[in-house]
């Protein structure tokens, strides 16, 4: 009789650990502290570009456009004046931009995002009505196409989008690729209809939808109530597969777009420790953003991932776990760490550039000249000029 209820009593407890561990879910780094650096990043160059009064630095988004006569273009986003600026990334100089109403048929009340396909076809993300707007040159609205169903409980399904210099609207041949993200948490139930990547043919203006999230991170009822955790970054390998960055994640997910096939390969970084989902039961009602907050900062998590054709590489972006972390502790406070891989992924090395106080990674985009990165000069009080700086590998 003992003995039955000595089992009895295991099973008891085997069964209460399983309950309330099992829509946590536990992200290891396999390859922590085992990783020999062959590379470094350093500092080779800066631009620096002229802002008007109303503009700022830390843009939402941008866009490094070559035009038709091969003149490189940085265009930024402004979102106090709904509009979007060129420079000549060369010269540095401020070349134009366009704005877009916010009323009459030409509409768009929030631009978020965009891609410049020519000077006279500019997809536009319209933040308030999620679509896509296509117009011209001069702000004028050719098409509109919608991003989800009329269906009230459409947030479900289909994804938000925050589009950044590093989580950009991609694009092969004749197809945009939009990825974004579910603002909470994912249930069991829908971890399958749940598509984060959305592709618009450029001609036939028609939406298609692909990619879930991976359910050994996202599944099992885990906690992630916050786009923080939920966003995928993404960029196209050379073979223009899609590779995703996904926050808690040390891994990279890759996928062929024609056939829908998802590879894992490892892409995680030297320091990095174990990842946890929030220790809150999604039953228990929304996340407390103070949870959020701490979860937040005592995490590894992984930003954009970004391509080099010139040097046949990949950068990654880390925000690194805070250390003695208090109510008062800054969301900036967390270093910022890139690493480096090859085209097929083999680690490379990376590099601690400092903290968000310094470094606004969002905005980060390649070109021949190496990684631009927004540097956040705290003398340019007056807010005079949008600052990069430009980093380039170097053999240890």
């Amino acid at each position: 009789m003992v003995r039955i209820y000595k089992l009895f009593l295991c099973l008891l407890l085997a069964g209460l650990f399983f309950s309330c561990s099992e829509s946590e879910v536990t992200i290891r780094n396999e390859k922590e502290g085992q990783l020999v650096p062959t590379y470094v990043l350093e500092s080779s160059g800066q631009k620096k570009f002229p802002l008007d009064s109303v503009t700022a630095p830390k843009a939402p988004f941008i866009q490094v456009h070559t035009d038709s006569v091969g003149n490189r273009q940085l265009t930024l986003l402004n979102p106090y004046s709904n509009s979007i600026y060129f420079f000549d990334y060369d010269r540095t100089d401020f070349i134009h931009k366009i704005t877009f109403n916010r009323e009459g048929s030409n509409a768009i009340l929030s631009v978020g995002g965009y891609y410049i396909l020519n000077a006279d076809s500019i997809f536009i993300f319209n933040r308030a009505l999620v679509e896509m707007v296509l117009a011209d040159g001069q702000g004028h609205v050719k098409e509109r196409i919608a991003l989800h169903s009329s269906n009230r409980n459409w947030s479900q399904y289909y994804p938000q989008f925050t589009f950044r210099a590093v989580n950009p609207i991609l694009r092969i041949d004749n197809e945009l690729l939009l990825s974004g993200f579910s603002p909470f948490s994912i249930r069991d139930s829908l971890i399958h209809k749940f598509n984060i990547t959305e592709r618009i043919n450029v001609k036939s203006l028609q939406v298609d939808h692909m990619s879930l999230y991976p359910e050994e991170i996202y599944g099992n009822d885990a906690n992630w109530d916050d786009p923080t955790f939920m966003q995928p970054y993404t960029t196209l390998s050379p073979q223009n597969e899609i590779v995703y960055s996904f926050p808690p994640s040390h891994n990279l997910y890759v996928m062929d777009t024609k056939t829908q096939k998802m590879r894992v390969v490892y892409g995680g970084s030297n320091v990095a420790h174990t990842n946890t989902s929030i220790d809150w039961d999604l039953d228990s009602g929304r996340t407390p953003d103070t949870l959020i907050r701490e979860h937040f900062l005592h995490q590894d998590l992984y930003g954009g991932i970004l391509y080099d054709p010139w040097r046949e590489v990949y950068y990654r972006f880390l925000e690194q776990r805070a250390s003695d972390v208090t109510n008062r502790t800054p969301l900036t406070s967390k270093a910022i760490i890139i690493i480096c891989m090859d085209k097929d992924f083999n680690y490379l090395g990376e590099t601690n550039i400092g903290t968000g106080k310094q470094w606004n990674w969002n905005n980060a985009f390649v070109t021949k000249e190496g990684l631009n990165i927004e540097y956040l000069d705290i003398n340019d009080m007056e807010e005079l000029y949008m600052n990069f700086k430009i980093f380039t590998l170097k053999k240890i």
